[in-house]
Protein backbone atom coordinates (compact mmCIF):
# COMPACT_ATOMS: atom_id res chain seq x y z
CA UNK A 1 0.00 0.00 0.00
CA UNK A 2 1.91 2.87 -1.39
CA UNK A 3 1.69 6.16 1.27
CA UNK A 4 1.21 9.69 0.88
CA UNK A 5 2.91 12.33 2.35
CA UNK A 6 0.76 16.04 2.45
CA UNK A 7 3.60 17.46 4.64
CA UNK A 8 5.99 20.11 3.15
CA UNK A 9 9.48 19.04 2.14
CA UNK A 10 11.29 20.88 4.90
CA UNK A 11 9.07 19.19 7.46
CA UNK A 12 9.90 15.97 9.10
CA UNK A 13 7.77 12.80 9.36
CA UNK A 14 8.12 9.68 11.32
CA UNK A 15 6.41 6.96 10.42
CA UNK A 16 6.34 3.11 11.65
CA UNK A 17 4.28 0.34 11.73
CA UNK A 18 3.53 -1.92 14.76
CA UNK A 19 2.39 -5.42 14.28
CA UNK A 20 1.53 -7.15 17.52
CA UNK A 21 0.89 -10.31 17.08
CA UNK A 22 3.87 -10.88 14.86
CA UNK A 23 6.12 -8.98 17.77
CA UNK A 24 4.43 -11.84 20.27
CA UNK A 25 3.72 -15.05 18.62
CA UNK A 26 3.15 -16.37 22.26
CA UNK A 27 0.65 -14.39 22.84
CA UNK A 28 -0.97 -14.90 19.57
CA UNK A 29 -1.20 -18.22 19.58
CA UNK A 30 -2.97 -17.58 23.16
CA UNK A 31 -5.72 -15.07 21.92
CA UNK A 32 -6.24 -17.48 18.85
CA UNK A 33 -7.06 -20.38 21.86
CA UNK A 34 -8.99 -18.38 23.35
CA UNK A 35 -11.32 -17.56 20.19
CA UNK A 36 -11.26 -20.78 19.16
CA UNK A 37 -12.32 -22.47 22.83
CA UNK A 38 -14.60 -19.61 22.60
CA UNK A 39 -16.39 -21.20 19.18
CA UNK A 40 -16.76 -24.39 20.63
CA UNK A 41 -18.42 -23.18 23.68
CA UNK A 42 -20.68 -21.54 21.36
CA UNK A 43 -21.44 -24.36 19.08
CA UNK A 44 -21.77 -26.57 22.23
CA UNK A 45 -24.27 -24.40 23.64
CA UNK A 46 -26.21 -23.23 20.67
CA UNK A 47 -25.63 -26.42 18.75
CA UNK A 48 -25.40 -24.04 15.46
CA UNK A 49 -22.29 -23.91 13.22
CA UNK A 50 -23.30 -20.74 11.78
CA UNK A 51 -23.76 -19.36 15.09
CA UNK A 52 -20.25 -20.39 16.21
CA UNK A 53 -18.73 -19.26 13.33
CA UNK A 54 -19.68 -15.90 13.53
CA UNK A 55 -19.20 -15.12 17.18
CA UNK A 56 -15.64 -16.24 16.13
CA UNK A 57 -15.52 -14.16 13.45
CA UNK A 58 -16.72 -11.22 15.55
CA UNK A 59 -14.22 -11.98 18.31
CA UNK A 60 -11.39 -12.14 15.60
CA UNK A 61 -13.14 -8.77 14.28
CA UNK A 62 -12.54 -7.31 17.23
CA UNK A 63 -9.09 -8.02 17.60
CA UNK A 64 -8.06 -6.66 14.42
CA UNK A 65 -5.66 -4.03 15.83
CA UNK A 66 -3.69 -6.92 17.05
CA UNK A 67 -3.59 -9.38 14.25
CA UNK A 68 -3.32 -6.82 11.53
CA UNK A 69 -0.29 -3.81 10.92
CA UNK A 70 -0.89 -0.91 12.11
CA UNK A 71 1.12 2.26 10.16
CA UNK A 72 1.38 5.59 12.20
CA UNK A 73 2.80 8.86 10.77
CA UNK A 74 3.43 11.76 12.52
CA UNK A 75 3.54 15.01 9.92
CA UNK A 76 3.35 19.40 10.33
CA UNK A 77 -0.42 18.46 10.08
CA UNK A 78 -0.61 15.76 13.00
CA UNK A 79 -0.75 11.73 13.80
CA UNK A 80 -2.46 9.52 11.41
CA UNK A 81 -3.45 5.47 12.27
CA UNK A 82 -4.10 3.23 9.31
CA UNK A 83 -4.59 -0.02 8.95
CA UNK A 84 -6.24 -2.92 7.10
CA UNK A 85 -9.94 -3.30 7.79
CA UNK A 86 -10.25 0.38 9.74
CA UNK A 87 -10.72 3.78 7.93
CA UNK A 88 -7.84 5.87 8.21
CA UNK A 89 -7.95 7.84 11.81
CA UNK A 90 -6.45 11.24 11.82
CA UNK A 91 -5.85 14.32 14.84
CA UNK A 92 -4.61 17.94 13.92
CA UNK A 93 -2.37 19.24 16.04
CA UNK A 94 -4.14 21.65 16.74
CA UNK A 95 -6.85 19.46 18.56
CA UNK A 96 -4.50 17.89 20.55
CA UNK A 97 -5.41 19.42 24.41
CA UNK A 98 -3.81 16.32 26.10
CA UNK A 99 -1.31 14.00 25.59
CA UNK A 100 -0.82 10.84 28.41
CA UNK A 101 1.81 8.29 28.45
CA UNK A 102 1.11 4.75 28.73
CA UNK A 103 2.47 1.17 28.98
CA UNK A 104 2.50 0.68 25.03
CA UNK A 105 2.36 4.36 23.27
CA UNK A 106 1.03 7.81 23.84
CA UNK A 107 -2.69 8.55 23.71
CA UNK A 108 -3.21 12.07 22.21
CA UNK A 109 -6.75 13.55 22.95
CA UNK A 110 -8.64 16.64 21.72
CA UNK A 111 -9.90 16.76 25.05
CA UNK A 112 -8.88 18.83 28.25
CA UNK A 113 -9.34 16.34 30.93
CA UNK A 114 -10.54 12.46 31.06
CA UNK A 115 -14.08 12.56 32.10
CA UNK A 116 -16.18 9.53 33.02
CA UNK A 117 -18.71 9.69 30.83
CA UNK A 118 -17.23 11.70 28.19
CA UNK A 119 -16.62 9.69 24.65
CA UNK A 120 -12.41 10.60 24.01
CA UNK A 121 -12.32 10.70 20.40
CA UNK A 122 -8.63 10.55 20.60
CA UNK A 123 -6.07 8.72 18.79
CA UNK A 124 -3.27 6.26 20.84
CA UNK A 125 -0.02 5.98 19.31
CA UNK A 126 1.51 2.54 19.73
CA UNK A 127 5.21 2.93 19.94
CA UNK A 128 7.53 -0.36 19.73
CA UNK A 129 10.96 0.31 20.39
CA UNK A 130 11.03 4.02 19.71
CA UNK A 131 9.52 5.85 22.22
CA UNK A 132 11.80 8.43 22.82
CA UNK A 133 11.71 9.60 19.24
CA UNK A 134 7.82 9.84 19.21
CA UNK A 135 7.80 11.45 22.70
CA UNK A 136 10.06 14.10 21.23
CA UNK A 137 8.33 14.30 18.11
CA UNK A 138 4.88 14.77 19.92
CA UNK A 139 6.39 17.30 22.68
CA UNK A 140 7.54 19.53 20.05
CA UNK A 141 4.18 19.64 18.41
CA UNK A 142 2.58 19.95 21.33
CA UNK A 143 4.92 20.82 24.13
CA UNK A 144 2.23 22.39 26.54
CA UNK A 145 0.53 19.23 26.33
CA UNK A 146 3.37 17.09 27.03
Amino acid sequence: MPERDDSPADEPVLRWTVHPAAQDRLRAALVLAVVAVAGLLALAVSGSKLLAAAGALLLLGSLRDFFLPRTYVLDAAGAREEGPLAAPRRLAWSEVRRVTRERHGLHLSPLVSAGRFARDRGLFLCMRGNAERVAAYVAARRPEAA
